[in-house]
């Protein structure tokens, strides 16, 4: 019988054996390309558009935090916000990928079936990789595959290394030999594989092999498992190019081929290279650039914009240098840009694409031309202006126009200048007036965008993005509730007193007596404190705020030598703030956390006020 977690029965200590057995900068590393600093290791935030890194992780504490957005937490709270999972689902798989046995639970009938199929649509898919690729190397019937793949100077350890195949020319040879197996034609249909012919109600149903007479191109994922395969034909029969069809569990906008090696060279190489086919990938991989990436035949998508971005924040566009590929390059360039990626284009000159430009001219003269790749911006501008340069000043004007939604998402000045100089110049106009015209177009995008936003037809809304990030629009009429004010002097000191006791939690029994349990005016502060109180150790939970704050916390520098004088320091602050403040102070701070639903804590308050008033009498 299938089981699976049972969520509200994993124990603390196992879910803290999850945290301490995972070591937090290997998983971040898979989203964030990170450099050692010292103990702690730096990069650029996943979590908002940035050019100097703030992002850290600390191996040590086990924590991050981005100085920036102020984002950070354990390695559950990072894989919440950056994959959208729940905080079970991360335990559950942080779990597996550690060894750690989870308590289970049994399936519903509904996710029994549900595993079922997946782990079918993976067996048969691996059986099919297995059986296209052992024809290709070892068959009589592979022979034609053979030929076309030496033709293209791909040897034996490439043909392992892509796990490259071929279909032979028989309308039921993959049929065959999953039926040797188990596997009933309808589910070879299912997964994409085979296809039904026409029938009638009296007809029996049959099938025929999808793929015939082609090489095919396994698509792997991360874990190097077959997920589809496609097929380019060896004559000039149609469809040149044949790609398995979505189903269920693979959709070709999600994935990018030839990731599965990919995935490592991008965060060492800092770069993805970005090609469109899949000999282009296996060319550059091949020739040491192992961060050779493609789309899957169609036009790139912002999930596969996303997936880059796990990786690194710099792509280099390498399309053909056709019609399409240009267009293709444009397209896909503003699609990065959107996702927060630096984006550069390659244009090679004298070849139509990469691999025969490899073959034709070498490594090392690709290596030169890469080191010449174009900004986005400028390659925009050279083909914009390459049939037909821009003479009288309305041209130029109108190509101004065309610029400056890319120029105005430009995070820094410098780089944003640096557009506008290379305008100037390339038109003859004065600086001074691209930039005044630029700043107007942008002046006038926001006003509409905040008119459509607050439209009736586009209501106020909170809205979240694959990253889980809520970007909410608040009019300034309709007041965010508001927030018990605290002092910077006491915030500073229970900072650092909670910081105190986390490095140190025998130090909680001299903080009640000295301070009592609900002296906090921070309610981030009262909560990390109460589950110290309760547990013994830091929360590992699911709130982010509690995890960002913990993680800003720990993250700060702590000399240990001064711990007796920073405790006093810190109490003493936080009688004295306690014994200036009167009644009225105190009923306006609980009022404010009345109104932030800080019920606790203003219950905490009451009290307080009912001693003082009793003292008074």
């Amino acid at each position: 019988m299938d089981n699976r977690v049972r969520e509200e029965l994993i124990p603390e200590g196992i879910i803290e054996e999850v945290r301490l057995r995972t070591e937090i900068v290997e998983v971040i590393s898979e989203y964030v390309s990170l450099q050692r600093k010292g103990k702690n290791f730096l990069g650029l935030c996943p979590f908002h558009t940035e050019k100097t890194p703030s992002f850290t992780v600390t191996p040590e504490k086990q924590m991050f935090y981005c100085f920036g957005c102020n984002t950070g937490g354990n390695v559950f709270s990072f894989l919440m916000k950056k994959e959208n999972w729940t905080f079970i689902e991360c335990v559950q798989r942080l779990a597996q990928r550690c060894g750690v046995v989870l308590p289970e639970k049994e399936m519903s009938p509904r996710e029994r079936e549900e595993t079922r199929l997946r782990r079918r649509f993976e067996e048969i898919n691996e059986w099919a990789a297995n059986y296209y690729h052992n024809i290709l190397l070892k068959s009589p019937e592979g022979e034609p595959g053979r030929r076309y793949f030496e033709k293209r100077g791909i040897d034996s350890e490439t043909m392992n290394r892509f796990r490259l195949g071929y279909a032979p020319d028989r309308w039921d040879g993959l049929l065959d030999y999953l039926q040797t197996r188990g596997v009933q034609p309808q589910e070879v249909a299912e997964v994409g594989l085979a296809l039904e012919r026409g029938k009638s109600d009296k007809d029996k149903r049959q099938f025929y092999d999808r793929f015939r007479n082609r090489v095919l191109f396994s698509i792997l994922d991360r874990r190097n498992q077959p997920i589809a395969f496609g097929g380019r034909v060896l004559d000039d029969s149609v469809p040149k190019y044949l790609n398995s069809p979505e189903t269920a569990y693979f959709n070709k906008g999600h994935h990018l081929y030839g990731i599965h090696r990919a995935h490592q060279g991008i965060r060492e190489e800092g770069y993805a290279l970005l090609v469109e086919g899949y000999m282009d990938v296996i060319a550059l991989q091949n020739a040491g650039y192992p961060n050779a990436v493609a789309s899957l035949g169609t036009a790139l998508t912002r999930d596969q914009a996303n997936l880059i971005r796990r990786y690194t924040q710099r792509v280099v566009l390498l399309y053909d240098s056709d019609d399409a590929g240009i267009h293709a390059a444009l397209r896909g360039g503003e699609i990065l840009r959107d996702a927060g990626i630096q984006v550069e284009v390659l244009t090679l000159l004298g070849a139509k694409d990469p691999d025969e430009f490899l073959k034709n001219h070498g490594r090392e003269q690709f290596h030169n031309l890469l080191q010449q790749a174009a900004t986005f911006i400028e390659f925009k501008y050279r083909t914009l202006t390459h049939q037909q340069p821009p003479r009288s000043i309305l041209e130029k004007a109108e190509l101004v126009h065309k610029l400056a939604p890319d120029i105005i998402k430009v995070a820094s000045p410098v780089e944003r200048e640096g557009y506008e100089r290379f305008l100037s110049l390339e038109l003859g106009l004065t600086l001074e007036a691209v930039q005044r015209e630029i700043t107007s177009l942008g002046q006038k995008r926001h006003q509409k965008e905040r008119f459509e936003e607050y439209s009736p037809q586009n209501p106020i809304s909170s809205v979240k993005n694959r990253d889980n990030i809520t970007n909410t629009i608040i009019c300034k009429d309709v007041p965010a509730p508001p927030q018990p004010a605290v002092e910077l002097g006491v915030y500073r000191a229970e900072c650092t007193l909670l910081r105190l006791l986390v490095e140190d939690i025998s130090l909680l029994n001299r903080i009640k007596e000295t301070l009592g349990t609900s002296f906090w005016r921070d309610s981030a502060h009262q909560q990390i404190f109460d589950y110290l109180d309760q547990e013994g150790s830091v929360p590992t939970d699911s709130n982010e705020m509690i995890q960002s704050r913990l993680a800003s916390l720990i993250l700060e520098e702590l000399d240990k030598s001064q711990t007796e004088r920073l405790f006093a320091d810190c109490t003493k602050n936080i009688l004295a703030a306690q014994a200036e403040e009167n009644v009225g102070d105190l009923q306006a701070r609980m009022v404010a956390l009345e109104k932030s639903g800080d019920m606790a804590g203003a219950m905490a308050l009451l009290k307080e006020i009912g001693e003082r008033l009793k003292r008074g009498k």
